[in-house]
């Protein structure tokens, strides 16, 4: 079991379920091992297989967490996303403090349109987990859409200053400042393009275009 865990640890997913599949023709496979297939072939984005193993793993008393987590995850795939709710919902049961269920599940509720829902589940998570960057991202991408540029750009901000490194944090916080003519604009343009020239311009024509009333486009 622990070189099935190492395998996918190393990302190496075929061959996590390979070894799991081997497991249960000799009839030596357990939860958890059910568990890493399922979570395999979700990043295999093979939602149904993967919604199969997890059921085998939750019959046999596997992690009850992380199964509902990555079943919520499946159907969100899938595009059954009152289902993607309910299932995220049963992991949020279990630890009501756990940023990544309520990054997904407002993940859900802004694919569903309801960007009102999508924000509390962002800044809750933001709350309980004030260094998590994906949920000042998201955050930022819903203010984004509703047009308030102000607040997208301090989310966006702080993801930036959460890591440095993340990319399309800085490009949409370049796209706020831009869209709301912010005096940093320059500063953030300027670190923008000396990463990458070619979508700094880009992004420059594209924000101009759209306060001139042409539709624009995050990252």
């Amino acid at each position: 079991m622990e070189d099935v865990r190492k395998l996918y640890e190393e990302n190496k997913h075929d061959e996590v379920i390979k070894a799991v599949k081997q497991m249960e023709k000799k009839a030596q496979v357990d939860a958890d091992a059910y568990l890493l297939a399922g979570k395999s072939y979700y990043y295999k984005n093979k939602p149904k297989d993967s919604l199969k193993y997890l059921e085998k793993s939750f019959d046999m008393g596997g992690d009850k967490k992380e199964i509902y987590y990555f079943m919520g995850k499946d159907y969100a795939l899938m595009g059954k996303y009152d289902k993607a709710i309910e299932k995220l919902n049963e992991a949020l049961k279990i630890d009501p403090e756990d940023a990544n269920v309520l990054v997904n599940i407002g993940v859900v509720y802004a694919l569903k349109g309801d960007r009102e829902n999508a924000k509390g589940y962002f800044e809750k998570a933001t709350q309980v987990k004030p260094d998590d960057k994906k949920a000042w991202y998201d955050l930022g991408v819903t203010y984004f859409m509703d047009k308030n540029y102000e607040k997208a750009a301090d989310y966006f901000r702080k993801a930036y200053e959460l890591d440095s490194d993340f990319y399309e944090a800085l490009y949409n916080l370049v796209s706020a400042l831009c869209m709301k003519d912010d005096q940093d604009f320059e500063k953030y343009y300027q670190i923008l393009y000396e990463k990458d020239k070619r979508r700094a311009e880009m992004l420059k024509k594209a924000c101009e275009r759209e306060k001139s009333g042409k539709r624009f486009r995050l990252w």
